[in-house]
């Protein structure tokens, strides 16, 4: 043989055993139940990749596949496992929206929620996923109230809905510590409209009346100061404006 001829021979060698290697066990499974007992046994493994991947094999070669509706939870549970929180969230709702009067719709309505929670580190930067996380667990807390996954909806809702009143509350003192005081009180005014019910609030009432005390608008000042002692009379902020004795120092 050749020098030539033995080094084709070789790479030849090299390229079957590569292709091999390279080819997941799930791609030569033809029967229903092999792929689904190999995607759930690489999903309580924890390996999100052949479980994902035969998953979706199974799905787009057993369109009526009888066990669809747990194929399409375990899908989304192996991406949220993953870290795939953008995907997830999206598997989830495909899942609400093809069976909605299923036994594992309220766990599909969490996952969405629970995304959007994972998807929602810094409302300083990015707001959109921190809002929509407010929005999917409130619903998911309303539309299924009495059971556990409403509890924790509620509160993953009122976390995510704290960060976005903290947020207001440091846009407002960052204004305000400026001196530029109309911005601040428009800031201090949507946080307590928008977020009466969270502890920024009060704050966001004490921030009205210093800044319209700053601005000599006394009226404006008065009327924050007799919200604040009347919504919310055991917050800090109202025990430091009793203590200012209404002179806004």
């Amino acid at each position: 043989m050749s020098p030539v001829t033995r080094w084709l021979s070789m790479m030849a060698v090299l390229f079957v055993v590569g292709a091999c290697a390279s080819t997941s066990p799930w791609e030569t499974m033809e029967a229903e139940e092999e792929l689904w007992e190999f995607a759930m046994e690489a999903y309580e493994d924890e390996d999100w990749d052949d479980a994902i991947g035969a998953m979706e094999a199974l799905m787009f070669r057993s369109p009526g596949f009888e066990r669809m509706p747990e194929l399409r939870m375990y899908l989304a549970r192996a991406h949220f496992g993953k870290g795939e929180y953008l995907t997830a969230a999206a598997e989830f709702e495909r899942f609400l929206q093809r069976y909605s009067n299923h036994g594992l719709a309220p766990e599909a309505s969490l996952g969405v929620c629970r995304s959007h929670v994972r998807l929602a580190p810094n409302p300083q930067r990015d707001p959109e996923h921190t809002e929509l996380a407010v929005t999917t667990c409130g619903q998911t807390a309303s539309e299924f109230a009495g059971m556990n996954v409403a509890e924790e909806a509620r509160d993953h809702r009122d976390e995510m809905t704290s960060r976005l009143a903290q947020r207001r509350l440091e846009q407002a003192r960052f204004y305000q510590r400026r001196a530029l005081h109309d911005s601040a009180i428009m800031y201090f005014q949507d946080l307590v409209d928008r977020f009466p019910e969270t502890e920024q609030a009060a704050r966001g009432y004490l921030g009205l009346y210093r800044s319209y005390r700053e601005i000599g608008w006394d009226e404006e000042a008065e009327r924050a100061r007799e919200r604040l002692l009347e919504n919310y009379p055991d917050s800090r902020a109202a025990r430091t404006i009793r203590e200012e004795g209404g002179t806004g120092e």
